[in-house]
């Protein structure tokens, strides 16, 4: 009994390691440099669906394109907060930057109206993305589509994902740096569609303010690219704020983020090919 109860204990090990080991691997990060591993493990983690899991088509596991997603609460900045994890926040034009720092957020939370927050994006394939908001009201209506990034201060390429890059929204260098929640009466959610397309998208117009894209456009897009998501919520020992490693690649200052980095909080599944432009739709809770 003993034995067999050592051998279980053996495989359970086992099974938990190759569990991370894959979590670990889902993006295709470039590796840890060696000197790194050795100096410090990283922490256990792993991906917990939300809802029953999708099937990849034809039973192949390696038809999957995922999307990572970090969605980042900011608020003033502590004395305990490590230097690393702070940053200069813009609200409005002309004003004054403060020392503000961000915070992870549950994908199940709800955000407040007066929320600051910002979004980053990680996809672990080459592509183009492309960011589009609508508002969501309660009896199912949406508003009007408008494209929110690339916008008219994102630098001609830098819509480029790759794996290892991570692309904030809004931008540093943007205007007004932060997202500020000012929800309208009756309204719910606001709901993000992250779009990558394989190349650039010809034919837009980007100007100072968002661009309103009409009904007929966007539901080409959606016809051509939106695929049903399977929806995965990071559990483990993650920093809840902003480490230096992730705020230097958000700014495109410091080097690509690596298999040993944090993780995105929230992973998109979907069952397509990589570097198959895909549509993806992730809401925004308004607490009522």
């Amino acid at each position: 009994m003993t034995k067999m109860l050592t051998f279980l204990a053996v495989l359970a090990a086992v099974a938990g390691l190759a569990q991370e080991e894959n979590t670990r691997q889902i993006w295709n990060r470039p590796p840890a440099k060696t000197e790194t591993k050795k100096a410090s493990k990283p922490p256990a983690v792993t991906y917990k669906p939300l809802g029953p899991p999708k099937a990849a088509p034809n039973g192949a596991p390696g038809n999957e394109t995922k999307v990572g997603v970090t969605l980042w609460r900011i608020r003033p900045a502590k004395a305990a907060d490590p230097k690393g994890a702070r940053l200069l926040v813009l609200v409005r034009p002309g004003a004054k930057a403060t020392e503000e720092v961000p915070e992870r957020v549950d994908p199940k939370s709800e955000l407040s109206d007066g929320d600051q927050f910002r979004l980053s994006v990680e996809v672990p394939s080459s592509g183009y993305l492309y960011v589009i908001d609508r508002e969501k009201f309660k009896d199912g209506a949406m508003g009007a589509p408008y494209l929110i990034y690339p916008n008219w201060q994102t630098p001609t390429g830098d819509n480029v994902v790759a794996p290892g890059r991570v692309l904030e929204i809004p931008g540093r260098r943007d205007e007004v740096n932060v997202f500020t929640l000012q929800p309208k009466a009756n309204q719910v959610s606001e709901v993000l569609s992250l779009l990558v397309s394989p190349e650039p998208i010809a034919g837009l117009k980007i100007g100072h303010d968002p661009l309103e894209l009409s009904a007929a456009v966007y539901a080409g897009w959606e016809k051509k690219w939106a695929v049903e998501a399977q929806q995965f919520e990071l559990v483990g020992d993650q920093s809840p704020v902003m480490t230096d490693k992730e705020n230097q690649a958000g700014a495109g200052s410091g080097p690509a983020l690596t298999q040993d980095d944090p993780l995105p909080q929230t992973l998109y599944k979907l069952n397509v090919k990589p570097g198959t432009g895909v549509l993806v739709e992730v809401p925004l809770k308004i607490k009522q």
